[in-house]
């Protein structure tokens, strides 16, 4: 098995590079955001030689297709950089919680399979109180946009009243930014995307596509020409949220580290073993969100007393043993 990384980053050059030299000789395909101070942005690429390959600085904005636009152009880098099974797309706000060998060791059992959220609509965490479909709502309406951002009115995006079709084919889906990628969905997921600018048109009015586009394209054999993904209910990431409700997870700090250390410790997700709600969430590869301000502490705990442990995984599969086929 092998592992390319996309790092989407806008912020804390300090932490970017820990979390890069923390990923060991992964090859990484680096985007820091156009509205970054230059000398920030130098300070994220500068000294990697050709282990990481910094994106043109183009902008992007939350809730809006300019973040997929620049997951897609990383994606198309990473292939073309590297022969990897597996590419990772990580926040620069991420610290994996494994070391480079054991997160190699846990894609075994993901050879040629995608780990990351897919789970039918409706989605009842993405209701609002305006809204309480499920998530239909990110879709069923035209959102109006600048370029590839939506517009906003104060905190209220901007759409027309009426509602829309889907694109025939498409099987909306509940996900998330942070994914890991099989090589061969980067490949399908492309090639869709190159295939039908009609549907990169819907994507481009709808609000947080980052967060369904990748895992509804996907899940629809009709546009891919693949069987679609399994249904997910779990991710390799760690987040703490602050709120019911809130947009954006805590920010972690050394208090918790005996947190990190159970997700770490938790049993593997297999494929074809979350397509409902675990019991349990499953062991966390990544950790976020950290931040060189508040989380220097942490991060330096992690790497003593967990990536560094080699301490066996609770749960681990024995070696040879085979993973129950997702189901696909």
């Amino acid at each position: 098995m092998s592992l390319a990384a996309v790092v989407m980053a806008h912020r804390d050059a300090e932490h970017v590079r820990a979390l890069v030299s923390a990923l060991e000789d992964v090859p990484v395909v680096l985007h820091c955001d156009a509205k970054a101070p230059d000398e920030e942005a130098g300070r994220m690429v500068r000294g990697w030689g050709g282990r990481v390959r910094a994106l043109p600085r183009t902008s992007a904005a939350l809730d809006s297709w300019s973040l997929v636009r620049v997951e897609l152009d990383a994606l198309r880098s990473a292939l073309r950089f590297s022969a990897a099974g597996h590419v990772a797309v990580l926040s620069g706000a991420d610290y994996p919680l494994l070391g480079v060998q054991e997160l190699l060791e846990e894609l075994r059992a993901w050879e040629g399979v995608s780990y990351l959220a897919s789970v039918p609509l409706p989605h009842r965490p993405w209701d609002t109180p305006r809204n309480p479909d499920g998530g239909r709502w990110r879709t069923a309406h035209r959102f109006l946009t600048r370029g590839d951002d939506v517009l906003f009115a104060g905190p209220v995006p901007l759409r027309l009243p009426w509602r829309r079709a889907l694109p025939p084919g498409l099987q909306l889906r509940a996900s998330s930014q942070w994914k890991v990628y099989a090589r061969a969905d980067v490949v399908r997921l492309l090639a869709a995307v190159d295939a039908r600018p009609d549907l990169v048109r819907f994507w481009r009015s709808t609000l947080v596509p980052d967060e369904s586009f990748a895992a509804s394209m996907l899940s629809s054999p009709a546009l891919t020409g693949a069987p679609a993904l399994a249904h997910c209910h779990a991710t390799p990431w760690f987040q703490r949220w602050p709120a019911a409700g809130s947009h954006h997870p805590a920010e972690l700090t050394e208090e918790d580290l005996p947190a990190l250390a159970a997700a770490r410790a938790a049993p593997p997700g297999l494929p074809g073993r979350l397509t409902s709600p675990p019991a349990r969430a499953p062991r966390a590869w990544f950790a976020r969100k950290l931040s060189s301000a508040r989380s220097a502490a942490l991060r330096e705990r992690v790497d003593a007393q967990l990536r560094a442990a080699g301490a066996p995984l609770a749960g681990a599969p024995l070696a040879g043993a085979q993973a129950a086929p997702a189901p696909r």
